[in-house]
């Protein structure tokens, strides 16, 4: 792909009054783990329309980009991103509660959801009180925790296809199972969702969600830049237990370090790079396929070269980084 000047569209796209326009913008101020590059351009939206807008103006001109909400789930390499990273946490931020139905901007907080769902008596959000992350990062991923997932609770979501522009799917079409869904193999771009739930007693809602929070403090680095959970649980089996088995809590790269709270996080305990983080996956991933035989998939989303126009996969980066996939070993 021919070199792009990045220097005219950062000035076309503050002509087109959508948001805050940046050039070189460390990634590391945006994402949990406080790591990763400079973003070529950055875009703060500031209205859903101004979102549309943004996503329709690249589509036109073929420019590369990345969505990023809140920066939870994301490892982005040191070496930046060649591409327009677009921020819809403030552009999809607004949420409307009708009887049993939530209707959210995908750029809010699932924590934030949690509390709004709490407030009106209403159960089945009380899951995600524990989980980081904006509801379009949710959706990605069909998030979940203790025992519950997004799968459960979304009826529709109103997206952005580049094909057909702004449009409403049902849950069925979104394809949610573990750890996945759709808009991790399309090119849809989640704006917002149509969420079911149920009337609850209001304590209970409350009790179930202290619950879950003292948990997590309980067995997860909550005070540490982390981005949540590195691998998939490998079912039945869990990732967490298969690192620790294999002795890997505490193992350091650098500033990266496996955390002896919880083996399925990485964690920054100083100016970790990315290199860091990946150096440490390798070796948990030798480890754990040597001993078990079991290969374990990141959960985290690789940011970085080959994002863009078609989304990098954790096997090419394996093979760059001269891992195979099905010998995971250096």
């Amino acid at each position: 792909m021919s070199r792009i000047d990045f220097a005219p569209i950062a000035a076309d796209l503050r002509r087109l009054n959508v948001g805050a326009v940046r050039e070189q913008e460390p990634m590391a101020r945006h994402t949990s783990y406080r790591i990763g590059g400079p973003a070529r351009v950055w875009v703060g939206t500031e209205s859903a329309q101004g979102v549309v807008n943004t996503l329709e103006w690249l589509k036109t001109r073929q420019i590369p980009y990345v969505i990023l909400g809140q920066g939870t789930n994301l490892l982005v390499s040191d070496r930046g991103v060649q591409a327009v990273v677009l921020s819809i946490a403030d552009g999809l931020k607004d949420v409307a509660i009708r009887e049993e139905t939530m209707d959210s901007g995908s750029g809010v907080l699932l924590t934030k959801l949690s509390h709004l769902a709490a407030r009106a008596g209403l159960g089945g959000l009380e899951f995600a009180i524990s989980i980081p992350g904006t509801l379009g990062g949710a959706l990605v991923m069909n998030a979940g925790a203790h025992g519950s997932a997004m799968v459960e609770v979304v009826r529709s979501v109103r997206v952005w296809d580049p094909v057909a522009g702004v449009r409403d799917i049902q849950a069925v079409e979104a394809e949610f199972a573990y750890r996945q869904s759709r808009f991790q193999r399309s090119p849809w771009i989640a704006l917002t969702a149509e969420l079911v739930l149920h009337p609850r007693d209001a304590d209970e809602i409350r009790d179930a969600m202290r619950r879950f929070m003292t948990h997590r403090k309980s067995t997860q680095p909550v005070g540490q830049p982390n981005a949540g959970s590195v691998f998939k649980n490998p079912r039945p089996l869990y990732a967490g237990r298969l690192i620790e088995s294999v002795g890997g809590k505490g193992w350091r790269a650098g500033d990266a370090e496996v955390s002896c709270l919880h083996a399925n996080f990485i964690v920054n305990v100083g100016r970790a790079k990315a290199e860091d983080v990946l150096r440490l996956m390798r070796r948990i991933r030798c480890a754990v396929y040597q001993r078990y035989h079991v290969i374990l998939r990141p959960e985290v989303r690789w940011v970085g070269p080959g994002e863009g126009g078609a989304s990098a996969t954790w096997e090419n980066l394996w093979y760059e980084e001269g891992v195979g996939l099905t010998e995971p070993c250096e």
